[in-house]
């Protein structure tokens, strides 16, 4: 057997960065991967998407051939054209003529395997090499997967693929569809792997192939790092390593880190990506990990929750991310509805006449902790925190409706024993505590992104309550690295970067709204000051 590593950090890479690598990044790892003696280097997308030149999205052949080293190449270049991903029709492609990349892969789903041969053949006569990459090989049945070897023989391209899309398979069920694939596949054809690290297999998948005796030749798929979105991949400089030294030395590994010295370290410190909790729950119940994603990206759900919610997904429902059913699924999971009268009664006496101060967990409450000391000695308002409770400061009345915070802060409450606890009806019930529940469909509005956001949440509540004048202090706005988001290290939870301004702006609409049903002023610095009456 003849193992060859494909590295597609520029192409899967890009999901976490939107592919915006830089032109001068983009050329300094081709070369240096090139020098690596990396086996197959892919250079990105072929796609109608709008090109720019600092992104590794290409809108034409030529465009490519501007990127790739002058010198002489020893390693194959190619690109991806996913079917269904805004993709290149293969008619628009100009014919082969050795002066840019040598090979085109092509991934489809199961729905699109005739289209995808009929666009294999026209590549093909074009004189690409084609890689054949059925979108979630796990899910297609011996006999599904024997009818589209069948297929494959025919076209006879150059590679077909093993695609664990959802990082969901395990070595035997790896090894299983290897044996079907090679024993029933034309032998000239090379057999792929391209693996996602949702249960952290990708590698050892890698190397269960790596061991099995065939005459076969096996392209391993990988980026460094593992850069991909979700969980990422097989990281190029580990197989890279196992390789030099089980099999052949033949890579230089040296080269492969000074791609993630110089350029994908910078990027890792903005970016998450790799094994997670939420991202093993998604594998682990063969969901599409875009589902974990954005229930991650929630920020209100414990990881219980997380696996209640994808467990309820329907199964024609998992292999395809719908952005509309886990929006619906994660509205009726939170959905408890209660009649919550007399608490809105109870709690409309209590501020009934009184100033009111809600004291969001911003860090402004540390850099202006003597303003707001001052503010509350001198107007004595009624105090109510937002998803935290602290003996720092005197606090009347704590507010949650997050129940990943409630986890947090159910250690301390006993402690708290003045502190009125109000709760959203998506949190459990906890019939021992003297807690007030409100109904959570209430208090929630129509921005599905902001839709339960915990400060909108209470200012609703106590607009209803009759409130007419709230100060705020500690609303501050997210940053674009989340540890400087919140007064204590305690509570930081990760922000989606590429949401911050547009969720900032929609709370922002939010306040607006409710600054027209009462008089809304910040006491500290807040992205959100606009919304004041002048």
């Amino acid at each position: 057997m003849s193992i060859q590593i494909l590295d597609c950090t520029l192409r899967d890479g890009g999901y976490i960065n939107e592919w915006k690598f830089g032109r001068k990044t983009i050329l300094s790892v081709l070369d240096k991967l090139e020098n690596a003696n990396i086996d197959i280097i892919e250079c990105g997308f072929l796609t109608r998407m709008v090109y720019d030149k600092e992104c590794s999205l290409f809108s034409s052949i030529s465009e490519i051939a501007a990127v790739l080293p002058n010198h002489s190449r020893k390693s194959m270049y190619v690109a991806m054209i996913a079917i269904g991903e805004k993709e290149l029709h293969p008619s628009e492609l100009s014919l082969y003529d050795g002066t840019s990349i040598e090979g085109i892969r092509l991934t489809f789903h199961k729905k699109e395997i005739e289209q995808a041969m009929e666009w294999a053949g026209i590549i093909m006569d074009k004189g690409y090499k084609v890689f054949m990459q059925p979108v979630g090989t796990a899910f297609y049945s011996d006999l599904e997967l024997l009818q589209l070897v069948e297929k494959i023989n025919v076209l006879n391209p150059y590679a077909f693929y093993i695609v664990d899309t959802l990082g969901s398979m395990y070595r035997n069920e790896v090894s299983h569809r290897f044996y079907l694939i090679d024993e029933n596949m034309s032998p000239g054809i090379h057999l792929g792997f391209h693996g996602h690290n949702n249960l952290q297999l990708a590698f050892s998948n890698a190397q269960v192939l790596g061991k099995i005796q065939t005459k076969r030749n096996l392209i391993l798929d990988s980026s460094v790092n593992g850069m991909g979105r979700g969980a990422g991949n097989l990281p190029t400089e580990l197989i890279a390593q196992y390789i030099n030294k089980n099999i052949a030395s033949k890579y230089d590994v040296s080269m492969i880190m000074d791609v993630y010295d110089e350029y994908i370290s910078a990027i890792r410190k903005e970016y998450e990506w790799g094994y997670s909790v939420p991202y093993h729950i998604a594998a682990s119940n063969v969901c599409h990990p875009n589902y974990a994603t954005y229930l991650i990206n929630k920020q209100t759900l414990t990881m219980k929750d997380i696996e209640k919610i994808i467990q309820s997904i329907p199964e024609d429902s998992k292999i395809l991310y719908d952005q509309k059913l886990i929006e619906r699924l994660y509205t009726q999971f939170q959905s408890k509805k209660i009649d919550d009268s007399n608490t809105v009664q109870e709690i409309s006496k209590i501020i009934s006449g009184k100033t009111i101060l809600l004291l969001a967990p911003g860090s402004s409450l540390l850099a202006y902790a003597q303003i707001i000391s001052d503010f509350i000695e001198k107007e004595h308002p009624y105090v109510i925190s937002v998803n935290f409770a602290d003996l720092k400061y005197p606090i009347d009345a704590c507010f949650i409706s997050n129940h990943k915070r409630m986890d947090i802060i159910k250690q301390d409450i006993p402690h708290f024993h003045h502190i009125q606890t109000i709760l959203t009806s998506n949190i459990p019930a906890d019939e021992s505590k003297n807690f007030l529940y409100v109904n959570y469909d209430c208090y929630t509005n129509n921005d599905e992104m902001v839709s339960d956001n915990a400060g909108l949440m209470l200012l609703k509540l106590l607009h209803r309550c009759g409130a007419r004048t709230v100060i705020l202090a500690g609303f501050d706005g997210f940053h674009d690295r989340y540890n400087g988001n919140y007064y204590s290290k305690e509570l930081n939870f990760q922000v989606n970067g590429e949401e911050i301004q547009e969720k900032q702006s929609r709370i922002q609409t939010q306040l607006n709204r409710l600054s027209q049903l009462m008089d809304l002023s910040f006491l500290t610095p807040s992205v959100y000051k606009a919304v004041e009456k002048s």
